[in-house]
């Protein structure tokens, strides 16, 4: 038994802090799980955060470290559940920035207001949502990238395949299937009603075969799939590989102006047949399309996206585009942001580092 105690209370003395959060929900359960590990000390090796996210097992994991510049928050190390680094998401900058926030201080700074993460794709802005109290509840990111578009289209019928649904499902009235990005690309697809939607699901084959047929390059890491609701945005992603899909069902009555507010539904639809709760990046991307059309008035483009309800994990994700002016495409588009609430879930200690 001594033993066993010198052995805990050397692990102890040596380990590293985490916290599990639920983004884009207000209460537990809900939204995107995310595992914000605190490595104030420099203690983990590339090989060790790779390992930790793959024992978390959540979409992803960040490892919080010093910054390199004294003028921001923190840097920032995402990781999958597979344990691959990615660049930037949109989830996990808005937990870190929460959780740093509910610590108050970080690296001996205070954290309020503003918080600026470094990361792969570049700094990330983040402002933080407080309740009338002035507790943090909640961040909105800036995306870290302009909004880019990617040519040319996906066919109709492809983009479909990829969701297991015929080319009549997807609404190509405002846009084909299209690859954007704000940090991470996507294929965006509208779909032309919720039942399309609940009928949608990764399919790997479908994958498989647009690969074959030396059409990936006509895809981004990520794939966005998305239909239009009333006053509603709800998404679905998918992905194989480094494919995601997020389709969406735009509502009626929803217009764009700095008064308006686009309601979507959506999901994320993963090739291997699972789905994520809510992804910021993604609406990012579909944020900055939906400012990019043609007629869109300038001012501010808004949506409220409802994600991650057929697999019973709510998510509401607030997004919005600067349309800077006429015309179409990409040029048009500035600022883009997306936020959300949190709700935490669980603190505790990673031993032996």
């Amino acid at each position: 038994m001594d033993v066993w105690r010198r052995a805990f209370v050397s692990a102890a003395s040596s380990s590293v802090r985490f916290e599990t959060v639920d983004v884009f929900s207000s209460h537990k359960f809900g939204g995107n799980q995310l595992a914000v590990v605190l490595d104030e000390q420099r203690r983990l090796s590339d090989d060790d955060m790779r390992r930790i996210a793959i024992e978390f097992g959540f979409s992803e994991t960040t490892i919080v470290l010093p910054p390199k510049s004294e003028a921001n928050t923190a840097w920032v190390r995402i990781f999958s559940k597979d344990g691959d680094e990615m660049p930037f998401a949109g989830h996990p900058n808005v937990g870190t920035a929460t959780v740093l926030a509910w610590r108050r201080s970080i690296f001996g700074k205070e954290v309020r207001g503003t918080v600026l993460l470094e990361e792969k794709a570049g700094l990330v802005p983040l402002e933080l949502i407080e309740d009338e109290a002035g507790r943090p509840v909640g961040a909105t990111l800036t995306a870290p990238e302009p909004f880019s578009l990617s040519s040319p289209p996906l066919p109709a019928e492809a983009a479909a395949a990829l969701i297991g649904l015929e080319a009549n499902d997807v609404c190509a009235a405002r846009h084909p299937p299209l690859a954007a990005s704000t940090g991470l690309p996507f294929l965006l697809v509208e779909l032309s009603s919720l039942a399309a939607l609940g009928r949608s699901r990764g399919v790997p084959s479908a994958f498989e075969a647009l690969a074959a047929g030396g059409a990936a390059t006509l895809l981004p890491p990520k794939v966005l799939a998305y239909v239009r609701l009333d006053l509603y945005i709800i998404f679905v992603c998918i992905s194989y590989i480094m494919f995601e899909v997020l389709a969406y069902v735009r509502l009626d009555g929803s217009g764009g102006g700095e008064a308006a507010r686009l309601e979507l539904r959506a999901r994320m639809h993963r090739a291997d047949g699972s789905e994520d709760a809510g992804t910021g990046s993604a609406n990012c991307a579909l944020a900055g399309l939906l400012a990019s059309l043609d007629g869109t008035p300038p001012g501010l483009v808004r949506a409220r996206v409802m994600q991650g309800v057929e697999m019973g994990r709510p998510s509401e994700l607030l997004a919005e585009a600067e349309r800077k002016g006429a015309g179409a495409g990409a040029e048009a588009v500035g600022r883009v942001r997306v936020g959300g609430m949190c709700a935490a879930v669980s603190r505790g200690e990673l031993l032996g580092w």
